[in-house]
């Protein structure tokens, strides 16, 4: 079983040169096939591993078959086991050993052994030992000398059908399930939801983590002093040039926004140009590093707007004196923040702070009105 998919493997590649070509390769008594639509017919082998289009079974095995396919055909009797996976596999001979088959259409012959089958119809005849499947639905046409267990929406007993062991069912509504006494005794069968079973199962595994919420809220306070405090550091250095900051932004808000995509356009799209010219692929990480910081600077400056406008519009002037601006900073930072928590619109409100901001510095860095007017006289706005 751990050999199946490297041995898979090595069957793809012996089909790569030429898919629509059938290859083989026999090392010993085990044979090796991949194609298009290769057929086994050659007697006297043990062990046979297939991978292709469409793969068939022709000749008897001795030994285990090993088959991967969209459509897998068995039409000879395995002696051994059958491992199989394929949109649609349909066995017809009887199967010496265990089968473990997976699709989405099965249909099986006798298996002497256990089976264990997954798809979304599956049929199944006599099986000699235990029996675990699960599928959409589930026809049941032979005698099952061990246990079973079935999960299915549908289930079918057809009239050969028969259970000699226990037989357990989980079923999407155990009231539509009913096993008739000649598949199995009632004291032998047990029916249960599907639906609370799994959860019932996966709480006690895994079991929902507790979302630590005070560390989450103490991040996000901590998070909006320190914007302050970057704020009021950056007004106790350069008072002048942020109050002409907030000017020209809550003047030309939309210019601002205008230019300031204009300005990240450009240094985003520096960092293509830059890898066009080869040489100044060294100089991408600067580039990287200068729009990084500008993001950051934009970002910093729009909260500070934020909040100096959410003052203005309750009527006060100013603000004045280095503490009010670190309050003002922080409920900008605070309004900001919390914009993260709706979904999409919120998203939007923050690209357009930060491009408030990174348009607003623009000005007063590039050339003078090359992208939005410096001139804040006579404004209105103090």
């Amino acid at each position: 079983m751990a050999l199946f998919l490297p041995l898979l493997a090595l069957l793809f590649l012996l089909a790569a040169p030429a898919f629509a070509e059938n290859t083989n390769l026999s090392i010993g008594q085990d044979r090796y096939e991949a194609g298009d639509a290769p057929v086994f017919d050659t007697p006297g082998v043990t062990d046979l591993f297939m991978a292709a289009n469409k793969v068939g079974v022709a000749a008897p095995i001795a030994g285990s078959a090993y088959l991967a396919g969209r459509r897998v055909r068995v039409d000879a009797a395995i002696g051994g086991d059958l491992l199989a996976a394929g949109y649609s596999v349909d066995v017809s001979a009887p199967i010496g050993g265990n089968a473990s088959v997976t699709g989405y259409e099965i249909s099986l012959g006798p298996v002497a052994g256990n089976l264990r089958a997954a798809g979304a119809e599956v049929q199944v005849s006599d099986v000699g030992g235990y029996a675990l499947i699960t599928g959409g639905d589930v026809t049941l046409n032979g005698v099952i000398a061990g246990d079973v267990i079935l999960a299915a929406e549908t289930i079918i007993f057809g009239e050969g059908a028969r259970v000699d062991g226990k037989l357990r069912i989980f079923a999407e509504d155990p009231e539509d399930i009913t096993v008739p006494a000649s598949v199995a005794t009632a004291d032998r069968v047990t029916i249960e939801p599907m639906k609370a079973h799994s959860e019932a199962a996966w709480a006690k595994r895994m079991p929902t983590p507790e979302v630590p919420v005070w560390p989450i809220v103490g991040g996000f306070l901590a998070g909006v002093v320190i914007s302050g405090l970057i704020a009021l550091l950056v007004i106790a250095v350069a008072p002048n040039a942020v109050q002409n900051w907030r000017r020209l932004a809550l003047a030309h808000p939309g210019r601002a926004i205008w230019s300031g995509f204009v300005v990240t356009s450009a240094l985003a799209g520096s960092g293509f140009v830059l890898m066009l010219t080869i040489i100044g692929v060294f100089l991408l990480p600067v580039m990287l590093i200068i729009t990084g910081v500008a993001i950051f600077a934009g970002y910093a400056l729009g909260s500070y707007v934020l909040g100096v406008g959410l003052w203005h519009a309750i009527g006060k002037q100013g603000p004045d004196g280095l503490p009010l601006k670190f309050a003002v900073a922080c409920l900008g930072a605070f309004v900001a923040g919390l914009a993260w928590l709706v979904p999409v619109a919120g998203w939007f409100f923050v690209l357009g702070l930060t491009l408030l901001g990174i348009g607003t510095l623009a000005a007063f860095v590039l050339p003078a009105n090359l992208l939005l007017r410096r001139d804040t006289k006579g404004l209105g706005i103090v």
